[in-house]
């Protein structure tokens, strides 16, 4: 024990006393484990940030949607026939609301494919907005991380009622209604597929570009059209009022997962409840995707390109330890009278050994130590770069783009094993060089 730390305290005496050359010795080793440590980084961080930003953007959704029940066998396609979908072939409401109160523990809402597209609300040649409806439900806006600035959201009422309500947003409450407040007023829905409708204003909320996607600015201002939210069965009976072919119901919709839900078991209680409700359809079955599936795909392939590129890294390390054997050869001749004196005075080849075998160790943990920083530094800086260039492009999209800085654990450990390793390896050749010389001929060495 006190061998030991004789050792290392001329271990750092010695690395102390030759600052240029330690510090050109740990170059490599500085080098390679700070290029891992900046790779493993930004991939743990990238992860994190995905992961969190998928959860503020209520990403975790469970996808739902009808199709054929397509034949299994080669020779029953030549004479299928993709089927035709009838009122009763199609999900409901209510069978949606059926899986969020089957399910509560795991699903927060639902949101349905009820759009009426493109319109405008117009009162004249020079008073109008251009719009895009979209029927919602009363979480939905909550999930789109939607800010409401007055008013009110749509409520399950509304929706059960089918009424006339509407959510605009602040940028067509500020062309429209310029001087007076939109809450409670009545525009008209122009469409031209759907013809005219008179919605009453009940909320006002904030455009988000994060949400929305870039405006085109070659397009002034008021000729912009913003999405208005109306209760999804107004648009589902709007829709179905107009036009006989598109009846009650829908072929797609998504369920919100509770935040911390297990999205697997979600997945599989909803396939089991529309399994059940689509047993005797022989045409039309339910088909799922779950958005989690999609986000560990990426999650593979972020670990399949920072492996490779820290394997590329760990090169250098090799070429680091190659370097700590050199030197630790220089040191060993150049301390040969030393060892002579020490062996004469009845040191042993183990205490010889282990005093260079424990300063090549000291010199690359203090180089993977110092690379461990520097890279860390540099992965951080990554970061918050990253978060700098989103918000400069959007400031709202840096609301919901969680930037995380996530220091690799598991690459810091290794780092630190894989240092002491290369000092062991390319050390102990040096170290029993040492302690292999004859005590005579180390004391005539000059």
């Amino acid at each position: 024990g006190a061998d030991m730390f004789e050792n290392l305290a001329l271990a750092f005496q010695g690395i102390w006393s030759h600052k240029l050359r330690s510090f050109l010795t740990m170059l490599g080793i500085i080098i390679g484990i700070s290029a891992v440590i900046t790779i493993s980084t930004i991939g743990e961080s990238i992860r994190s940030t995905l992961s969190a930003t998928m959860n503020s953007l209520g990403g975790n959704t469970i996808s739902v949607s009808l199709d054929a029940v397509y034949p299994e066998d080669e020779a029953a396609w030549e004479y299928w026939e993709y089927p035709a979908l009838d009122e009763e072939d199609r999900i409901t409401t209510d069978m949606v609301r059926e899986v969020c109160d089957a399910y509560p523990d795991e699903i927060a809402g639902y949101t349905m494919d009820a759009s009426l597209y493109d319109g405008r609300i117009e009162e004249s040649a020079d008073r109008y907005a251009n719009v895009y409806v979209n029927g919602a439900t009363e979480i939905q806006l909550d999930y789109m991380r939607l800010e409401l600035v007055r008013g009110r959201n749509i409520t399950t009422r509304d929706i059960d009622e089918m009424k006339r309500v509407c959510i605009i947003s602040d940028q067509m409450a500020g062309l429209y209604f310029p001087d007076e407040d939109p809450i409670g007023k009545q525009v008209e829905f122009v469409s031209q597929m759907y013809g005219t409708t008179a919605f009453t204003v009940v909320g006002v909320y904030e455009y988000n570009e994060a949400v929305f996607g870039y405006q085109d600015s070659s397009v002034p201002l008021r000729d912009r059209s913003t999405p208005m939210f109306i209760p999804v069965s107004t648009a589902l009976d709007i829709i179905a009022k107009s036009s006989e072919s598109d009846p009650w119901g829908f072929q797609y919709c998504n369920f919100f997962l509770q935040i911390g839900a297990d999205p697997i078991l979600a997945q599989s209680e909803i396939e089991s409840y529309f399994d059940e409700k689509y047993a005797d359809n022989e045409d039309w079955q339910i088909y799922t995707f779950n958005s989690s599936d999609f986000m560990d795909e990426i999650y593979d392939v972020i670990d399949g390109i920072t492996w490779a590129i820290s394997l590329i890294a760990a090169i250098s390390l090799v070429v680091g330890g190659v370097g700590v054997m050199n030197i630790m050869l220089v040191s060993v001749t150049e301390r040969t009278r030393e060892i002579g004196v020490r062996k004469a005075i009845g040191a042993k080849n183990r205490t010889i050994r282990q005093l260079f075998l424990i300063e090549a160790i000291v010199l690359c943990v203090i180089g993977s130590l110092v690379g461990i920083g520097i890279g860390l530094l540099l992965g951080t800086l990554f970061s918050h770069g990253a978060q700098a260039l989103i918000a400069g492009y959007s400031a709202g999209a840096s609301d919901y783009f969680i930037m995380q800085t996530k220091p690799p654990i598991r690459a810091i450990l290794l780092s630190v094993g894989f240092s002491v390793l290369i000092g062991v390896f390319f050390g102990y050749y040096p170290a029993n060089k040492a302690a292999m010389l004859n005590p005579i001929d180390a004391l005539r060495y000059e």
